[in-house]
């Protein structure tokens, strides 16, 4: 299993820096960038654009020709537009969020930048919210694009991603580790 998220990871890696030296050449980083996450949004909330795009079934050529008019109809500029066509007509489809991550992940790291998902029980207050950032800003020497959810089932506490590394101090983390130690100490 590994192996398969190993050999996504690398497509999506090449794939992702491919289009950045092309839009960074063309100077479209920020506006293809834009187009990524504006398809995304439209992948994530159309159940029947995510199922066109995962379906086995639907030739390849409907998926490209499906691709392009949505692009087109969206007004994405050529750099978007030939990367899309070239992922779906190269069978790359079931990657393209991974290749999009990796994508604005780049440009985020030429920026200074750094996205961090923060994960908590509860809505976090404006005050919050703003320390965190702080707090990661000075500790990472980045600027931080915060992206904030709420999870109820984590019962307090949060979870704070930055790329790989995952920091969890939920409290259903720590009731579930407690468990464990309770069932090994028997």
């Amino acid at each position: 299993m590994s192996s398969v998220h190993s050999v996504k990871f690398e497509l999506a890696s090449r794939y992702g820096l491919a289009l950045f030296a092309v839009a960074e050449e063309r100077k479209e980083l920020e506006k293809v960038g834009k187009e990524l996450q504006a398809f995304s949004l439209m992948r994530d909330s159309s159940k029947e654009l995510s199922f066109m795009l995962n379906c086995p079934t639907i030739p390849r050529s409907e998926k490209v020709s499906a691709i392009m008019a949505i692009a087109d109809k969206a007004g994405f500029s050529k750099t978007t537009k030939d990367f899309l066509g070239l992922v779906a007509g190269n069978n790359r489809l079931f990657a393209l969020p991974d290749m999009i991550k990796a994508f604005l992940g780049l440009i985020e790291e030429k920026e200074g930048q750094v996205t961090v998902e923060v994960t908590s029980a509860l809505e976090l207050a404006k005050e919050q919210k703003e320390k965190i950032s702080s707090e990661l800003s000075s500790a990472l020497g980045k600027t931080i694009r915060l992206q904030v959810k709420e999870d109820a089932s984590l019962l307090g506490g949060m979870m704070v991603k930055v790329g790989s590394l995952l920091i969890d101090s939920s409290l259903k983390t720590k009731v579930q580790q407690l468990k464990l130690a309770m069932k090994g100490a028997q």
